[in-house]
């Protein structure tokens, strides 16, 4: 009984913090007065876990004395929510269109530190790859959408990442020498895709390119999977596909084909 009551107060907390972070979303600034008579709490009370929202950084104080806003944190979670659904959202449209025009797997990944993690595939007609299915990541330094993501990230980012890539002991794929790899990602940057034959899995193969939103900032990257047979022989106009849906994906989230790098 005392783990349940336990449980049923911590959720009673939550939705009260809760329902302060959406008073000040809705109103921007507000007193600890007027949050109080948001939620519908006694003033102490919503003062203190006011104070825990500072603490945590969902919540800071307005410039002006004795009023509240939104914190960092709280904006910083939002704005990457916000930015992936409307990747994914656009995205799965024109993953669709590509999937039906090439007849192959189709997907779309995020970056997660050094590596690529696949956040939605849309399956083709041919076998089956389990190389990358939704919710698995590769290192950057394989695979189609994996090394587009690396080839267009800032250079001073990419220069760390590759870095830390190469410092690594415990990859599953093989590293190459350093200068291989930047040359590698010279390449992709200066064709605008990247080319994986058989680097993750024999017999498949995979050409990816980047995806940027409206700040001209590296969101994501689409790729096509694969038979090796099915692909090699058609790169340039399966590559070429391939840059037109990442490109379209872009101009839908709003760039306008600034500077990359």
């Amino acid at each position: 009984m005392a783990d349940i009551a336990a449980e049923e107060g911590g959720i009673e907390i939550l939705s009260k913090a809760g329902a302060i972070v959406d008073a000040l979303a809705a109103a921007k600034v507000l007193t600890v007065n007027a949050i109080a008579e948001a939620v519908g709490e006694p003033t102490s009370s919503t003062y203190r876990l006011l104070q825990s929202l500072i603490a945590m950084g969902w919540v800071e104080p307005a410039p002006s004395r004795g009023t509240y806003r939104l914190g960092l944190a709280c904006m910083q979670v939002g704005g990457v929510l916000e930015d992936s659904l409307d990747v994914r959202g656009l995205a799965l449209p024109r993953m669709r269109e590509l999937r039906s025009t090439a007849d192959v797997a189709a997907l779309l990944c995020y970056r997660r530190g050094t590596r690529a993690v696949c956040v939605e595939r849309i399956e083709g007609h041919d076998v089956r790859s389990v190389a990358m299915q939704v919710g698995d990541s590769l290192p950057l330094h394989v695979g189609g959408a994996p090394l587009a993501l690396l080839a267009f990230l800032p250079s001073g980012e990419q220069h760390a990442v590759i870095d830390e890539l190469l410092a690594a002991d415990d990859l599953p794929y093989p590293t190459p020498a350093a200068d291989v790899l930047r040359e590698d990602v010279a390449r992709i940057r200066d064709r605008g895709y990247a080319r994986s034959d058989e680097d993750v899995t024999i017999g498949i193969a995979a050409f990816g390119s980047p995806v940027f939103n409206h700040r001209g900032e590296l969101v994501a990257a689409v790729s096509i999977s694969g038979l090796r047979e099915r692909l090699i022989d058609r790169e340039s106009e399966l590559a070429a596909l391939v840059m037109d849906t990442a490109a379209a994906i872009s101009a839908d989230l709003g760039y306008e084909g600034a500077d990359r790098g």
